[in-house]
């Protein structure tokens, strides 16, 4: 027999006595890279980040507390709060839905729920401080990975041969003709509608409200074209229109720089005995990332000045595309990237470890919180999805060899596009950079990538003083055509044969560099009866030391990196 309540104050008190405790939610943007990089078009992309940022920060925290939710944290897509057990459900459908309306339905969030043992406190200020809750947060993220392995099922979209595709993503079907100022008119569908509805609120966007509160914390200079919104009436938008523009920013052609920086090992760093501890983590490496690149755009990232419709505009010489938690992807002028790069990695580093490896970081006596960074060097033309996947597989292999080191996992790894490149680093790698002789004796790495940071600022010290030696470019591609036969004949005679064609000085210069790095390499050794011992090895253009690698004699050279990056760089900075 069916019994129909309608009272809401029974319901209520039914509510009470049925769900009793609290419950830990955990919520998870699903496919973010697909939704913001959906287009290759800057504006959408810019929108789209922003339009995520605001929901993940504002709306979650605001959905959370209509239904008397504790927030943990809320960065980088991700949300974690303590909730009434009652009301798990409700919070759930409020955010999802939240999400589906802000986005026209094109980007998802999913969310598992973990009730908390009858033991743990039912006060919510107890709960954070004195409740440990290692083995629930396991619990909870073991909940989320089975989620996001069995995701809702979706109705099959409606198709009709006359039913038009959206114009920017090209993949959902368009709801609307739209034209914008200075663009032809297009089709978009209701979630592309929403990511240009986001891109017109300018500066004032949820994403740059909060890059610019961290370039003012740093004393950032700003732009000002007060004067030419004078005489325009037109308020003007100081960032990039589109990523033709980058190619403005330098004397070089059209190049920009895309970079993609993320903590190492970062899921270990939460893993706290409170909940407090965990929000308070979450937000020191939020609020480091954030300091971090706001002091790398401000060391290297000044003002430029541009032609645009005739009127000279003072222009942000860089665009920030995600923002948040332990994650950074920017995008800046070719010259300027590797700098921007080094920078950010460089100052992560210092803010969360302001006592070095040898005291303790800012959360205990764990290994030192770092970065790894992929930047990829491309024309602005280049399909910029293509560029997202590159950056991501650059920045896997940094991390692949920063995670063998203990004291300091940073690394920084590049690649300039050239042509049809491939999109896995991998692949490039094993293919260009690295060889093992035939007989398996030999090795032979062309490239020193990944780079620490040290490494890497000697290479662009390097690079620099190369450029006032005047290093012919010519002379250097044959240089580099001889490396690229990765052996000890053709490669060595071919290399002295390019060294001889150079002046004298500028021969030194080359060889000393290889020494140079080669020593960088060499593992510190001593020996009274072999006083060359610990002195790397050089067979020009190679160096060797005493490693070996499943009885194989390895040999590096620095100078294909050098080769390739000088190049660009000076093409770029004249």
């Amino acid at each position: 027999m069916a019994i129909f309540v309608t009272s809401s104050a029974v319901v209520s008190s039914l509510e009470v006595k049925t769900h009793m405790g609290l419950s830990l939610i955990l919520f998870d943007t699903s496919h973010i890279t697909e939704y913001v990089f959906g287009t290759n078009r800057l504006k959408e992309i810019r929108g789209a980040s922003s339009l995520l940022d605001g929901l993940n920060r504002k709306t979650m925290k605001a959905e959370g507390e209509k239904h008397g939710a504790k927030m943990i944290y809320t960065n980088a897509g991700v949300g974690l709060f303590a909730v009434d057990s009652g009301k798990a459900k409700g919070f759930e459908q409020d955010v999802t839905r939240a999400y589906s309306e802000a986005t026209g339905g094109a980007a998802a969030i999913i969310s598992a729920v973990q009730e908390l043992s009858p033991d743990a406190p039912q006060d919510f200020e107890m709960l954070l401080e004195d409740y440990s809750i290692r083995d629930e947060l396991k619990l909870l993220h073991y909940r989320l990975l089975e989620a996001k392995g069995n995701p809702v099922d979706r109705l099959m979209l409606p198709s009709h041969s006359f039913m038009r595709p959206c114009n920017a993503c090209g993949v959902n079907y368009a709801s609307e003709e739209k034209t914008y100022e200075g663009e032809d008119e297009k089709f978009y569908c209701n979630g592309c509608l929403e990511k240009r509805k986001e891109e017109r609120e300018g500066i004032d966007a949820h994403l740059w409200r909060r890059i610019i509160k961290s370039l003012r914390d740093v004393k950032y200079v700003f732009p000002d074209n007060s004067a030419v919104e004078r005489d325009s009436g037109i308020k003007i938008d100081p960032r990039p229109n589109d990523f033709n523009e980058f190619s403005l920013f330098s004397k070089g052609k059209d190049y920009m720089g895309l970079i993609y920086a993320d903590g190492n090992n970062m899921g270990m760093r939460f893993e706290k005995d409170t909940l407090r501890e965990v929000g308070a983590a979450a937000s020191c490496v939020d609020d480091a990332i954030h300091e971090a690149m706001a002091l790398a755009i401000k060391e290297n990232l000044t003002i430029v000045n541009i032609q645009r419709d005739g009127k000279t505009l003072k222009i942000y010489p860089f665009d920030i595309l995600l923002l948040g938690g332990d994650d950074v992807m920017m995008v800046t002028d070719a010259a300027k990237a590797l700098d921007v790069a080094l920078t950010i990695a460089r100052e992560f580093y210092k803010i969360m470890n302001p006592s070095g490896t040898s005291g303790e970081n800012k959360k205990g006596k764990d290994d030192p919180f770092s970065v790894s960074v992929g930047v990829i060097l491309a024309p602005v033309k280049y399909p910029f999805g293509l560029l997202v996947d590159m950056a991501e597989s650059a920045l896997k292999f940094a991390k692949k060899f920063g995670s063998q080191d203990k004291k300091d996992a940073t690394r920084i790894n590049f690649l300039t596009v050239t042509g049809g490149s491939d999109a896995d680093f991998n692949a490039i790698h094993r293919e260009v950079y690295h060889k093992v002789d035939d007989d398996k004796s030999l090795e032979f790495y062309a490239t020193l990538r990944p780079y620490t940071v040290d490494s890497l600022q000697k290479m662009l010290a390097v690079i620099r003083e190369g450029q006032a030696a005047r290093l012919g470019r010519t002379k250097l591609h044959q240089l580099r055509e001889a490396i690229l036969e990765k052996n000890l004949t053709t490669s060595v005679h071919d290399g002295l044969a390019a060294l001889s064609n150079m002046r004298e000085s500028q021969g030194k210069y080359i060889v000393r560099q290889v020494y140079s790095f080669g020593d960088r390499y060499q593992i510190p050794t001593s020996d009274l009866t072999d006083p060359v011992k610990g002195f790397p090895r050089v067979t020009f253009p190679w160096f060797t030391d005493d490693e070996e690698k499943d009885g194989r004699k390895i040999y590096r050279t620095p100078l294909l990196d050098f080769i390739e990056l000088y190049d660009f760089v000076a093409r770029e900075e004249g």
